[in-house]
């Protein structure tokens, strides 16, 4: 097990995914073939791991800790090296991912695709209406809009 996938053995992955999802403990035992407390302890066990991967990843990066939400992935804080506010997510797609609010220059970045795809799916894992024609806007303006609904502001 890995930093980069929040420590989660396969079948915890696929149950805190469905359950990221908004599916309720008793659909995803019933999808799984297992009982509802089997999927509630997997839960309590994945939730626990990703924490510890979300606050492992702030440490190591040296990010001050705001908040955490570990069923729902993601771990908001602020990066006194790039003055900046900084989120570190978590999903079974993308394992875990850390992100700087910065104006860039995604036009001219190398990475402008890789970032994009992640962002796009980082949306689609939770469910977030993102507005028309969302692969033509910049990556920057993508996470600007997901982040905000992850925080729910």
């Amino acid at each position: 097990m890995a930093l980069s996938t929040g420590y989660l053995t396969p079948r915890q992955k696929r149950i805190w995914n469905l359950k990221s999802k908004g599916l309720i403990e008793a659909n995803i035992a019933r999808r799984l073939n297992v009982t509802r407390q089997t999927v509630h302890k997997a839960l309590n066990v994945a939730n626990t791991k990703v924490s510890q991967a979300l606050l492992e990843t702030a440490k190591i990066n040296k990010i001050r800790v705001k908040t955490v939400d570990p069923a729902r992935g993601f771990l908001v804080g602020y990066s006194p090296e790039f003055q900046t506010d900084t989120m570190i997510t978590f999903s079974a797609r993308n394992g875990v991912q850390i992100w700087y609010r910065h104006e860039g220059d995604c036009k001219n970045c190398d990475q402008l695709q890789v970032c994009k795809t992640m962002l796009l799916a980082e949306a689609e894992d939770r469910n977030i209406q993102l507005p028309e024609n969302p692969d033509l806007m910049l990556p920057s303006t993508l996470a600007e809009i997901l982040f905000s609904k992850i925080m729910g502001e």
